[in-house]
């Protein structure tokens, strides 16, 4: 596992990178932290980010106590931001949205290269599987990349299993979260339920999963790379492109025309849902004059002008 792991910090990472490193406390984070700790030997810019949701009370304020120490242990900095989401709904959501914001908030504050977070193979799994059941496109079907923007997921190669006999060989204590076994959580349900009955089906499934993921990226990036070759070619300023010339693309190429598009927009990586690319396509194919279509958190909209396709955020 250490070589493995080895190898990919020794791609991405320099002496000196200033890192955040994504801690809940758990296995796979700390197991993370301490890998690289060790691989960089003496005393790096690394600072702990750990996100205390609110939601398992008592049990919450143990783990953030339990951070703290580890990072006291290691002789590291420890940034911890405290949320409130118990019993609000669609917490999954909320919390990687907090999380998210949080750890690129410190990224900034410390001009940190990279932000780390503990996601395993078993959580690629987890995610090609989840994107499938709420009908993601290649993007989603290729799961998570080893480095995206500031993003670095070092453990992505790495299985559950190994990272336990890596802790247990180090001997490190890490915490236990009661909710990875709560099966009304969508991950979980996917994990404990709906996993265990595909291997049953086809013990190779895990193999064949993670095979047909690298295929759907190298999908998902020339389609990438073709679109934004379009709106290279025929995007008026930053915001309009020829409506004849973009109905002349296959039908596959229009779809990512959408997305580049929207993600030029909005200056983010972050992917507009299936759906609503559909629901953009079929508006553009039926030449619907100036109906606009609202994108997710209010940001933005595509409508017809002119013979032009407009997309600006608002």
């Amino acid at each position: 596992m250490m070589e493995k792991v080895r190898l990919i910090l020794e791609q991405y990472l320099t002496s000196g990178d200033r890192l955040i490193v994504g801690v809940s406390g758990g296995p796979d984070s700390t197991a993370l932290l301490d890998i690289v700790v060790q691989y960089f030997k003496t005393l790096n810019p690394i600072i702990i980010a750990h996100v205390n949701h609110g939601i398992r009370g008592k049990a919450a304020d143990a783990d953030e106590k339990f951070v703290r120490q580890l990072a006291k242990s290691y002789g590291l900095k420890c940034e911890v931001k405290r949320v409130k989401l118990a019993g609000k709904t669609h917490q999954e959501e909320i919390g990687r949205k907090v999380r998210r914001e949080f750890f690129e908030k410190l990224c900034s504050k410390y001009k940190a290269k990279w932000i780390l977070t503990a996601h395993t193979q078993d959580d690629q799994i987890e995610t090609i599987v989840f994107n499938f059941l709420r009908g993601a496109g290649p993007a989603g079907l290729a799961g998570m990349k080893t480095a995206n923007g500031f993003y670095l997921k070092p453990l992505l190669t790495t299985t559950k299993s190994q990272i336990l006999a890596f802790l247990k060989a180090r001997k490190l204590k890490y915490c236990q979260d009661k909710t990875n076994e709560d099966t009304r959580l969508r991950r979980v349900f996917i994990r404990k339920k709906i996993l265990p009955l595909l291997f049953e089906f086809n013990p190779a499934f895990k193999k064949n999963l993670l095979r047909n993921s690298v295929l759907f990226a190298a999908v998902n990036e020339w389609l990438k790379k073709e679109a934004q070759h379009f709106l290279e070619q025929h995007q008026k300023g930053r915001s309009l492109f020829p409506l004849k010339e973009y109905e002349r693309l296959p039908d596959a190429l229009k779809l990512q025309v959408i997305q580049e598009a929207y993600c030029m927009t909005k200056k983010s990586s972050y992917n507009l849902p299936f759906i609503k690319v559909n629901e953009i396509c079929r508006m553009l194919s039926r030449r619907i004059g100036n109906k606009k279509i609202m994108l997710p958190g209010g940001g933005g909209a595509f409508h017809l002008r002119k013979g032009t396709v407009e997309h600006k955020a608002f």
